[in-house]
C-alpha cells in the first residue's frame, strides 16, 4: 500500500433515506477503486466554513470530485426551477468549486466523475446544456439515463482519444450513463477526450495541468479492468505531486 492520500467529495442528504437525520454520502465503489490502485482514500466532508475546505486540501495529494446519486434532477425534467449546479444543492457546489479551484491552483491531479465532471467543467469556465439533453435532435436515440438499471450495466459506446485511449489502451468502449444535463463546450486549456455517438462530451481533459481528468459516466462501477487505469494515474500523479510540493 502506497501513501498517497486520494480527498473524494461527498454529497449530503437531506433527511430524506433516514427522516430527521442529514446525511453525508459518496459512493462505496469509489472508495474501494483508490484502494485497489494503491491509495489511501479519505472522504472530504460538506462544511459550511470555507477555510476548513482551504486547510483540507493540505492533507491530500490528489481529489476525486464523485458523482450524485440520491439527487435524482427532477427540476431539469419540471423545467419550474433553476436547474445550474449552483442552484440545484447550493452547499455542495460550494464545497466541490473550492475542493477543485483549490486543488488546480496547487496543480494537484484532479478526477471528476459524473456530477464531479460537470462541476470541474462549470467552475474552470465551461458551458452546460442544461434542459434535458435527450430532447436534443442530435441524440438520435442515445439514453444517457439508465435509471434503475444496475450501475455496473453499461448503455452505450464512446469513442476515445488523448489521455483517456492512452490509459485504457482502448479507442472505444461500452460505459454507463446516469445524467440529463452534459457538457456543451469545455473550458478553456481542456481538451474534449471522449464523445458519445450523439456528439455528447463524456471526457475531458486540461492540457495545462499535470493530471486533470473528468468523466461523464461511473468508471468505479464499470467491470473491465481498464478502468482501474484511471484511479491508478490519479494516485501515481497525487505521488508525483507528493513529491515535489508542487503548488503552482
Amino acid at each position: 500500500m502506497g501513501s498517497t492520500r486520494v480527498g473524494i467529495t461527498t454529497g449530503w442528504e437531506q433527511g430524506n433515506v433516514v427522516p430527521g437525520w442529514f446525511l453525508i454520502y459518496t459512493v462505496k465503489a469509489c472508495v474501494e477503486a483508490v484502494e485497489k490502485a494503491g491509495g489511501i482514500p479519505l472522504l472530504l466532508p460538506v462544511v459550511n466554513d470555507p477555510e476548513i475546505r482551504r486547510e483540507t486540501l493540505n492533507n491530500i495529494d490528489a481529489l476525486i470530485a464523485a458523482g450524485e446519486v440520491l439527487s435524482v434532477k427532477r427540476n431539469v425534467l419540471k423545467g419550474n426551477q433553476a436547474k445550474d449546479l449552483e442552484s440545484q444543492n447550493p452547499l455542495r457546489f460550494a464545497n466541490e468549486r473550492d475542493y477543485l479551484l483549490g486543488a488546480l491552483e496547487r496543480n494537484m491531479p484532479v478526477l471528476g466523475i459524473c456530477r464531479g465532471h460537470q462541476v470541474l467543467n462549470v467552475v474552470c469556465g465551461g458551458t452546460m446544456y442544461l434542459d434535458d439533453i435527450h430532447l436534443r435532435p442530435e441524440n438520435s436515440g442515445i439514453v444517457h439515463q439508465q435509471g434503475s438499471r444496475p450501475p455496473a450495466e453499461t448503455i452505450h459506446k464512446v469513442e476515445m482519444d488523448g489521455i483517456l485511449a492512452r490509459l485504457t489502451g482502448k479507442g472505444e468502449a461500452m460505459v454507463n450513463s446516469f445524467h440529463r444535463q452534459a457538457v456543451m463546450e469545455p473550458p478553456p486549456g481542456f481538451a474534449v477526450v471522449a464523445r458519445a455517438p450523439d456528439g455528447i462530451v463524456e471526457a475531458m481533459a486540461s492540457l495545462e495541468h499535470d493530471f486533470v481528468l473528468g468523466v461523464q459516466f461511473h468508471p468505479e462501477v464499470l467491470q473491465e479492468s481498464f478502468w482501474l487505469e484511471l484511479f491508478r494515474e490519479l494516485v501515481n500523479a497525487g505521488a508525483r505531486y507528493s513529491q515535489t510540493g508542487n503548488t503552482d
